[in-house]
């Protein structure tokens, strides 16, 4: 197999044409986990007049029936924000994976000029079925996960019970028993995330080349998961040197990002702080930076999808070369 010959081709597929980077953002977009934010209260400082110097809190003012409905309103609408927000993701992910997957299928098959309306077409077509097979292969790996760590926990559990019941005259004993058990613990779930980290490791390959034969041959979940799994096990050594040719590019790339994403995160940086020290306030600092910020976020997301495109075009070049 002529891995250099992959690597060129996939890169000249990725660079010629501009429907694969739609679909390379989106996937970068909306593959990865999304983060959490919190809401920070005001504390109050000291209080003058009566009560002052005697270390009195603050009385808190009541809260109106109005200010609850808002309260609960802006709850809901997070709510339903974050529950959109996972289901598009969870569709465009799908979507993205088999357009991606389809439409460099037929420019090597076909040699068809792939577009962004056929891309949407092959994604909606097999989006079902690739959320199959992610059920399939997820569920019992999260079950497993859920399992291992919880057995993980035991120790620092049994050591904790008898330190609650013995109250604050727990002897030394107990409270040593229990930092046994805490150092046990830890040690057990560092064991259990290597081990899952390489189990992912492991199944990744395999999820690629299934995905694959979902897409490419149109077939079912369970069909998809037997030929992708045969076309692996038969094939080891050279999907081997696939994965581990995917496993340097990505590690190269992801150098070659840090310094670009550094760049990218100070010139928004630079710039505040210049404007905070010309206005000597931090609203119009805030504002620049971010104004600035959101299209240096887009020119990192872009590059990540043009990435994402290319590593599922190698992927897919070479699920078809291994085919013969």
């Amino acid at each position: 197999m002529d891995y250099g010959k992959i690597l060129k081709r996939a890169f000249e597929i990725t660079r010629a044409h501009r429907a694969l980077w739609l679909f390379g953002v989106l996937l970068a977009l909306f593959g990865g986990g999304s983060g959490g934010g919190s809401f920070n209260f005001p504390s109050g400082g000291g209080s003058s007049g009566r009560g002052a110097g005697r270390g009195d809190f603050p009385t808190m003012p009541a809260v109106s029936s109005e200010m609850w409905q808002m309260i609960t309103i802006l709850i809901v609408a997070l709510i339903c924000f974050a529950l959109i927000w996972i289901i598009l993701s969870i569709i465009l992910r799908f979507v993205s994976r088999a357009a991606l997957i389809g439409l460099v299928q037929e420019v090597e098959a076909d040699q068809t000029t792939p577009t962004v309306k056929r891309g949407f077409s092959l994604g909606a077509e097999r989006f079902w079925k690739l959320l199959g097979i992610a059920l399939v292969i997820n569920i019992p790996l999260m079950l497993i996960s859920l399992v291992l760590i919880l057995l993980a926990a035991l120790p620092i559990l049994l050591a904790v019970l008898p330190l609650i019941n013995a109250g604050r005259t727990a002897p030394s004993e107990l409270i040593a028993v229990a930092a046994a058990g805490g150092i046990g613990s830890l040690a057990l779930i560092c064991c259990v995330v290597i081990l899952l980290a390489l189990v992912g490791l492991i199944i990744h390959p395999f999820y690629e080349f299934i995905m694959r034969a979902c897409v490419i041959n149109k077939t079912g979940v369970k069909d998809s998961i037997r030929d992708g799994y045969r076309l692996v096990r038969a094939n080891l050594g050279n999907v081997a040197v696939l994965y581990i040719l995917a496993i340097g590019i990505g590690i190269g790339f992801s150098i070659l990002m840090i310094p670009v994403a550094l760049l990218l995160i100070a010139i928004p940086a630079v710039v505040g702080v210049l404007v905070y020290w010309l206005a000597q306030s931090l609203t119009p600092a805030i504002i620049t930076g971010v104004v600035l910020g959101i299209p240096m976020l887009l020119i990192l997301i872009f590059i990540s999808g043009l990435f994402r495109a290319f590593e599922s075009a190698y992927w897919t070049l070479g699920y078809r070369a291994v085919k013969g």
